[in-house]
C-alpha cells in the first residue's frame, strides 16, 4: 500500500498536481473507461435478465453495424488518425485556427452524413437478406425498423467524436472519457423507462438518448475552450491534408466494420441467441483492451504527435518500447485472469431471468477463447497511432486491410467445424500477423526517419 501511495505522490508530482492528474493523464482515461465499463456490464446485464439471448436481442445488435459503419467510415475513426495531428499544429500557433477548423470538420462530417444515412434508410428493405441471411422475414422486417432508427445516432456522434478528438488534443482527458459513460446511462435509461413499453424500440430510443448525452458532456469543456458554432464547408489546406491522411484510414476502418458485420453474418446463421452471445464475450473481451491498451495509447499519441512534430525520433522510439512493453504485459495478465475466471464472472454479471445457463456456458466459453487477442489488440492500436503521429496512415491501412481479408476467409473456413468459436479464433489468427507486420513497418519508418 505505501509503494501504490509514494507512486501516486510521484505522478501527482509530475502531473504538476492533483487535478492535473486526474483531468490531464493517462489516469483519466483508465478512470473513465472502467466507469463506462462498470456502467456497460450493467446495461449487459439488463440485458440478459431481460431478454436473454433472445431474436429481440439479436436484432438489436445487428442494428448497431450500419450506423457504425457509417459513423467510422465517414467521420470518427478514419478522422482521428489525421485530426489530432492537425489541430495540435494549428493550436500551438493559433487557437482560434484550430477550432475553425473543428468546425469545417464537423460540418463537413454532417452534411455527408445526413446524405449517406438518408440514402441507405430508403435502399436497406433490397440488401437485408444479404445482410442478415440467417433472420427470417419477420425478423427482417423488425431489423430493417430498428435500423432505420438507428440512423439517427451517427449524427449526434459526428459533433461528438470531432469534439473528443480536439479534446485529446488538449489532453482534456476526464471530459473526453466521461462521453461513454453517459451513452451508457442513456441505454440503461432505455431498458428500465422505455424498453418495458416499446420492446427493442424502447431499447433505440435509450440508445438515441446516450447518443445525445455523449455530446452534451463534451460540449461545454469545448465552449470554455473557445469554441462557437459555425457552419463552414471552406476548403481549406488543412481540409485538403485531412483528406489526403483520411484516405488509407477510410479503406481501413471500413474494412474493420465489414469484419464485425460478417462476424454478425456468420453468427446469425447459426442457432437463436448468437449474434447475443458473440456480442456478450466480444464485450468483455474489450474490457482490458480498452482500460489498458488504448487508454494508454490515447495518452501517449498526443505526446508521440508531438515528439514527431519536433523530430526527436530517438525519443519516440523510446516512449513507443517502453509503452508497448507496458500494454502487452497488463494486458497479458489480464487475459490470463479474463479466462480463469470467464465463467464466474459471466454467471455472476449475466445469468438469471432469461438468460440461463446454457447461455452462461456458450457465452464464457466464447469468452476464453477471446482472451487470445486482448494483448495482441492492444499493441496495435499503439503501433498504429505512432503510425498516425508520424502522419503516415498508409502503412497500416494496408496492413489492416490485408489482415482482415485473411480473418474473414479463416473464420468462413473453421466456421462449420467449430461453430461460433470460428469468430475468436480467426481474430486472433489476423491480430498475430498485423502485430508483426506493424512492428516491422514502424521500425524501417523510424530509421528513414532518423537518417
Amino acid at each position: 500500500m505505501k509503494k501504490i501511495l509514494a507512486k501516486l505522490r510521484a505522478q501527482k508530482q509530475q502531473a504538476g498536481g492533483f487535478k492535473n492528474l486526474l483531468f490531464h493523464t493517462a489516469l483519466a482515461l483508465t478512470f473513465t473507461s472502467g466507469l463506462s465499463y462498470f456502467l456497460g456490464l450493467v446495461r449487459d446485464r439488463t440485458f440478459a435478465v431481460t431478454f436473454g439471448a433472445s431474436s429481440e436481442l439479436d436484432i438489436y445488435n445487428a442494428a448497431f453495424v450500419i450506423p457504425d459503419f457509417f459513423l467510422a467510415l465517414l467521420v470518427t475513426g478514419s478522422l482521428s488518425a489525421a485530426f489530432v495531428p492537425i489541430f495540435s499544429q494549428l493550436d500551438e500557433k493559433e487557437r482560434h485556427k484550430a477550432l475553425k477548423y473543428t468546425n469545417q470538420i464537423i460540418s463537413y462530417g454532417l452534411v455527408i452524413l445526413v446524405i449517406a444515412c438518408a440514402i441507405f434508410a430508403l435502399v436497406l428493405p433490397y440488401f437485408t437478406n444479404f445482410l442478415v441471411p440467417g433472420f427470417d422475414a419477420a425478423k427482417q422486417a423488425e431489423y430493417i425498423n430498428v435500423t432505420r432508427l438507428m440512423l439517427l445516432s451517427p449524427i449526434l456522434f459526428a459533433i461528438s467524436n470531432t469534439f473528443g478528438n480536439a479534446l485529446i488534443s488538449i489532453k482534456e482527458f476526464m471530459w473526453y472519457g466521461l462521453a461513454p459513460v453517459m451513452y451508457n446511462i442513456g441505454i440503461i435509461i432505455g431498458v428500465f423507462a422505455f424498453a418495458p413499453t416499446y420492446g427493442v424500440f424502447g431499447l433505440v430510443m435509450g440508445t438515441i438518448l446516450g447518443a445525445a448525452l455523449h455530446l452534451g458532456i463534451r460540449t461545454p469543456s469545448m465552449i470554455r475552450y473557445g469554441w462557437r458554432p459555425n457552419f463552414c464547408l471552406k476548403m481549406s489546406p488543412e481540409i485538403k491534408e485531412t483528406i489526403h491522411l483520411m484516405i488509407p484510414r477510410i479503406a481501413q476502418l471500413g474494412m474493420w466494420q465489414i469484419l464485425l458485420w460478417w462476424f454478425v453474418r456468420l453468427a446469425s446463421q447459426l442457432e437463436e441467441g448468437s449474434v447475443t452471445i458473440y456480442a456478450f464475450a466480444r464485450n468483455f473481451q474489450s474490457v482490458p483492451v480498452s482500460l489498458i491498451g488504448i487508454a494508454i495509447a490515447l495518452a501517449a499519441f498526443a505526446n508521440l504527435s508531438s515528439l514527431a512534430a519536433k523530430k526527436k525520433f530517438s525519443e519516440f522510439s523510446h516512449l513507443v518500447r517502453t509503452k508497448a512493453l507496458t500494454v502487452f504485459g497488463l494486458t497479458a495478465l489480464a487475459a490470463a485472469a479474463l479466462a480463469a475466471l470467464s465463467y464466474p464472472v459471466i454467471n455472476i454479471l449475466l445469468g438469471g431471468g432469461k438468460f440461463d445457463q446454457a447461455a452462461v456456458i456458450a457465452t464464457s466459453s466464447l469468452l476464453m477463447v477471446y482472451c487470445l487477442s486482448v494483448p495482441l489488440e492492444s499493441v496495435v492500436h499503439l503501433l498504429a497511432r505512432s503510425h498516425y503521429a508520424l502522419k503516415n496512415t498508409w502503412r497500416p491501412s494496408l496492413i489492416h486491410v490485408s489482415t482482415i481479408a485473411l480473418t474473414m476467409f479463416s473464420s468462413a473456413y473453421l466456421l462449420e467445424d467449430f461453430g461460433l468459436f470460428a469468430i475468436p479464433a480467426a481474430f486472433a489468427i489476423g491480430l498475430v500477423l498485423q502485430t508483426s507486420f506493424l512492428v516491422g513497418s514502424l521500425t524501417q519508418l523510424l530509421k528513414a526517419k532518423s537518417s
